[in-house]
């Protein structure tokens, strides 16, 4: 930001990374930051106190809507009592809270909280503590990597093989270093899709072009990220930052051409700008806005693990989201 002059910037992917890069480097040079997995709702919290100069988007939803749709997947799996262990940082704190206002109020019993430091050698400590009281499940807030070693040691130590798990856990290698026979009652939540010809475009190529599997953690939202900043880019006509951020909601215009992913559909998008015409970017998680704050909205996924596979079994829509908040008061 400060040698290169770059306008724009993609990330970070979690939430204590992407809050000091905002506060002290891209907020105050107002430079734009679009995050593809900070679900952190101190990020909304800063834009709403005029900390974030506008320039901040995300293309996953905030854990305050997610702790919603978790707390009702929970008790829908019959997890009434959850011992929760969760990474001791911005986001794991905000997960718990969210997640434990909807999950008592709905009816639900959190019978130990336990947060831990990351890269730890060993959690024998942490898990020996989740484990009072007997609970139907362990809901891990985690990383895949802490994540294996946490639940490997739950199973080893008697812990019921039952977990609830963040969208960040959605992950091949978390289910090859735990052991696909320990996880066929795994369920989790992510930050949802609704398919568009976009997602099947991505889902058959990203992995030649890339090398990343499709199923990776945030691997979609972080290709839409790509795909908006470039396309306002080019709707911006400069690579100035101020022109970058008005542009953003110009390219995903209500009213404005439909635009997929892929080489062809840019080459589209780019001549519709050029002849001054609007474009309605619809990518791999499905159309979506900004509102003022830089956030979107749902869908939520509902997947559990089977036989080492994931497997989306349900959704949850924003309105079920909000009717569940209606419900609780919150």
């Amino acid at each position: 930001v400060q040698v290169k002059k770059v306008p724009a910037l993609i990330g970070g992917i979690i939430s204590s990374v992407s809050i000091p890069i905002l506060t002290s480097v891209t907020g105050p040079a107002k430079v734009v930051q679009v995050s593809p997995a900070s679900s952190s709702p101190t990020l909304t919290a800063l834009g709403r106190e005029g900390k974030t100069n506008g320039v901040f988007f995300r293309t996953i939803t905030s854990d305050a809507l997610q702790g919603v749709a978790a707390a009702k997947y929970a008790l829908d799996q019959g997890f009434k009592k959850l011992s929760v262990i969760h990474v001791n940082n911005d986001f794991g704190v905000n997960m718990v809270n969210e997640f434990s206002k909807a999950y008592k109020a709905l009816g639900g019993e959190i019978v130990s909280v336990t947060p831990y430091n990351e890269k730890q050698p060993s959690y024998q400590a942490e898990v020996t503590a989740a484990m009072s009281g007997s609970p139907d499940a362990l809901y891990l807030i985690s990383y895949p990597v802490d994540g294996a070693t946490i639940a490997r040691q739950w199973i080893s130590q008697g812990g019921v093989a039952k977990f609830l798990l963040n969208d960040g856990m959605n992950s091949p290698d978390f289910i090859t270093n735990v052991g696909a026979k320990y996880l066929d009652d795994a369920f989790g939540t992510s930050s949802g899709t609704n398919p568009t010809p976009s997602t099947d475009y991505f889902m058959k190529n990203y992995k030649e072009f890339s090398g990343i599997e499709p199923s990776n953690p945030a691997a979609d939202r972080s290709y839409d990220a790509g795909a908006i900043v470039g396309l306002a880019i080019a709707q911006a006509g400069k690579a100035e930052p101020a022109a970058i951020k008005d542009a953003i909601n110009k390219v995903l215009d209500p009213k404005g051409e439909v635009i997929h992913a892929g080489k062809d559909e840019f080459a589209k998008a780019l001549k519709l700008i050029k002849d001054g015409k609007p474009i309605k970017y619809e990518g791999v998680i499905g159309p979506v806005s900004f509102d003022q704050y830089g956030d979107i909205t749902g869908p939520f996924r509902l997947w559990r693990i089977q036989k080492g596979e994931v497997t989306t079994v349900g959704e949850m829509t924003t309105a079920d989201v909000d009717a569940i908040k209606a419900k609780i008061g919150n």
